[in-house]
């Protein structure tokens, strides 16, 4: 199968940072070349989605400017540079090989829809900005002549006659007005830069200083990309009707759940893991994403879950670490509440052992992870189960934030996350990120500070929003690793007063 490498002379771009090379922008402009492997396709598409995913958190997360394009840096470094290098599937491909490959890859995946569209548009239109801005003031200057992009330059005489009219303008003033290269861009293509008065207009035209110029290169990209997915929606089953191998692979992109499955509960550490019934109501005060408090509340208030519920509570414990004897005594105390344990073991008993891959097929069942909460059935009349960003009333969802006693704001603003997916853009797979960044958001207004404290312990809480098991083990190690701080900053004599008699998961 044949794919897309890119020759864009930008190529050539390449700059140091540290002892690794970063990624230079490109247009993706330039048709393919490059063979692939099945694996390498596979891994390629994972990767990028990885990334675009991650800087969609980003985003949600309000960083500055500045901080966002380092943290932008970061996860670009992770999951396309380190992936390189940590992965035999990709020898012989260099990284801009890699780099546009992946892009087309994904682009081939997100034009089907509009809103498949729009998501992927957004993403990679903000990696092409930090890539763009990493670069210095020459090698800009290479980039834009490498790429046709020949916009005239003020001379000194014109500068000079529009001197008071210029200063001011993102940053210019009197010491570096005579230093400072302006262009003159026509009125249309500087669109985005004149309600905030960075630009100074004369007969249609848009005098820029260089450092906003990069504002119009980046909207250049844009709308070279989006005419480029729309033109490939188009073209799509043409382009994948001849391979079987690769279509449900890219159709089902935008719903792939990327990260550990959570099947393999010996992969945690002792401390971090549920090991028994008497641990559930203590970990689902302060560990449970809101999905699984809504069931862990729903059980304890009917003391019986439904089908649906049972199963994504249930898969949720195992992913956890607990075993299927405490699962199923767990299940049985609350259950028994209402009914006797003769009809408990008769009616349910069997649907714990199967889930744990002990009936039946004898199927290790993985824990849901949060695409499939939300892409699955939704709850009927009495059943708690499902994504409560997406499928709580807006009442009962408010009321869950309050029981955690978050502020007002946090409250209003995670709700109005989760209200910002439509039905048909859920349907598409693009949708449902906007419950996700709700997610990640309550996860951090409720773990204050978690990037510094987890990233000190090499812990990922980047990703909660992805799988509730996640969630999980994140808050977890978060607690875990802010109490020993606390201990270890407090006073000897209070310490040894101050005996830890936790269970082993910390809460």
């Amino acid at each position: 199968m044949q794919t897309v490498v890119a020759k864009n002379s930008a190529a050539a771009l390449t700059r140091r940072d540290g002892d690794r090379l970063s990624l230079p922008p490109t247009f993706f402009d330039v048709g393919p070349t490059r063979e692939l492997t099945l694996d390498q396709f596979e891994c390629l598409a994972i990767d990028r989605l990885q990334l675009l995913r991650s800087i969609e958190m980003l985003k949600a997360r309000g960083f500055e400017d500045k901080e966002l394009a380092g943290k932008i840096r970061e996860a670009e470094k992770k999951h396309i540079r380190a992936a390189s290098k940590s992965s035999s599937v990709y020898a012989g491909l260099s990284d801009s090989e890699r780099d546009c490959a992946s892009h087309f890859i994904l682009r081939l995946a997100y034009c089907r829809t509009e809103d498949l569209r729009r998501w992927f548009l957004a993403q990679e239109t903000l990696l092409f900005k930090t890539r763009l801005e990493y670069l210095t003031d020459d090698e800009k200057q290479d980039f834009m002549a490498h790429n046709g992009l020949h916009f005239k330059a003020v001379s000194n005489e014109d500068k000079n006659a529009r001197e008071h009219k210029l200063k001011g303008l993102s940053g210019v003033n009197e010491n570096n007005f005579y230093a400072t290269v302006f262009y003159e861009v026509p009125f249309l293509e500087a669109l985005q830069l004149i309600a905030p008065r960075q630009v100074y207009l004369e007969r249609g035209k848009a005098y820029i200083p260089f450092n906003r110029l990069l504002n119009i290169i980046t909207v250049r990209f844009r709308q070279n990309l989006s005419h480029a997915l729309t033109v490939a929606s188009t073209c799509f089953d043409g382009m994948t009707s001849g391979d079987v191998r690769i279509l449900p692979f890219l159709k089902n992109m935008s719903k792939q759940f990327i990260g550990s499955d959570f099947s393999q509960r010996t992969a945690q550490s002792s401390v971090d893991k549920l090991t028994s019934p008497e641990q559930v109501a203590a970990a689902a005060a302060v560990h449970f994403p809101l999905c699984m408090r809504h069931l862990h509340n729903g059980l304890l208030k009917d003391h019986k879950l439904k089908h649906w519920g049972r199963l994504q509570y249930t898969l949720f414990l195992k992913g956890c670490g607990m075993d299927l004897d405490g699962a199923v005594a767990w299940m049985q105390a609350q259950f028994t509440q209402v009914m006797s344990t003769d009809q408990f073991v008769k009616t349910y008993a069997y649907s714990f052992r199967h889930m744990f891959g002990k009936e039946g097929a004898r199927r290790n069942y993985t824990p849901y992870s949060c695409m499939k909460i939300i892409m699955g059935n939704p709850p009927e009349p009495g059943a708690y189960h499902g994504c409560a960003f997406k499928h709580a009333p807006d009442s009962v969802l408010v009321n869950l934030l309050t029981q955690e006693k978050l502020a007002p704001d946090s409250i209003r603003e995670i709700v109005a996350l989760a209200k910002q997916g439509s039905a048909a853009a859920v349907a598409a797979g693009a949708g449902a990120m906007s419950y996700q960044l709700a997610c990640q958001r309550h996860f951090d207004v409720t773990h204050p500070d978690h990037l510094v404290v987890l990233q000190s312990a090499d812990a990922r809480s980047e990703a909660v929003a992805q799988h509730p098991n996640q969630w999980f083990q994140a808050s977890v190690q978060y607690h875990r690793l802010k109490s020993g701080a606390a201990a270890a900053a407090a006073p000897a004599a209070s310490t040894a007063m101050a005996v830890d008699e936790t269970p082993a998961v910390a809460v």
